[in-house]
């Protein structure tokens, strides 16, 4: 199989679209962590993973924590070997108007959105860099097709992630490392969207369509395409790459 021994650890991955890019990683041949706030979900999806024959390591923690995201890499790394593809999928929604936004709400996503991307991609940087390289995939949203109010927490910590990923595909970009933003090009039939954008009731995506475009990430060799933003449902010729 195409990603056969590659270790890939995907945060998020309890349930919705993290689990099925972990799935669809795994299907793939690659050894996959998962890891979440929800140790009864992260459980799940690992069995998931050996139900498929694939081999899984499922970790309970805290994106938004430095010690436990050190942790979680330090473990991965440990019994399955060095992080060779990195999916940042956690997620949080939160849907109100702005003058109805507390602080705490706003540091929440800004924590869990950005500072979570942050955290696991720092972390991985030492095991990627040790192997010769690797590709690290952030998830976007599709920013210009929202067009429902009340997103200015999540829509503006999306920004930054889009913008996060393109430093660090700079910055990474000399140890091997590609730096690949992901958006579903739509919205995805997933509980949180359906809690927080519940008139939305057709054209939702599956989850497994959007998985399917994680492999091409995944797939690329050192020094190749980093930087760009992937719609999953826009032919390759018109990725915006930086």
């Amino acid at each position: 199989m195409q990603l056969t021994g590659t270790v890939a650890l995907v945060t998020g991955g309890g349930r919705g679209l993290g689990r099925a890019m972990a799935l669809s990683l795994a299907r793939a041949g690659a050894l996959v962590a998962v890891t979440a706030r929800s140790a009864d979900e992260v459980a799940e999806t690992a069995w998931l993973i050996d139900d498929l024959g694939g081999r899984s390591l499922g970790i309970a923690a805290d994106v938004r924590e430095a010690a436990q995201v050190q942790e979680v890499v330090a473990q991965v790394g440990e019994q399955l070997g060095p992080i060779g593809i990195l999916v940042t999928s956690a997620g949080v929604g939160l849907r109100a108007p702005l003058q109805e936004t507390s602080a705490n709400q706003w540091d929440a996503i800004y924590d869990t959105l950005v500072k979570g991307t942050f955290l696991a991609a720092q972390a991985v940087i030492p095991q990627m860099t040790s192997r010769g390289g690797g590709n690290i995939i952030t998830i976007g949203a599709p920013l210009e097709r929202i067009g429902v109010p009340g997103f200015a927490a999540y829509y503006s910590a999306k920004c930054a992630v889009d913008g996060l990923t393109r430093v660090m595909a700079k910055d990474l970009r000399r140890y091997g490392i590609n730096v690949n933003c992901l958006h579903p090009g739509g919205f995805v039939d997933t509980a949180m969207v359906r809690s927080t954008v519940p008139e939305i009731t057709t054209g939702l995506l599956g989850t497994d369509e959007i998985a399917a475009a994680v492999l091409e990430l995944a797939l690329l060799s050192p020094r190749s395409q980093s930087g760009a933003t992937i719609d999953a449902h826009r032919p390759k010729s018109v990725q915006n790459s930086h």
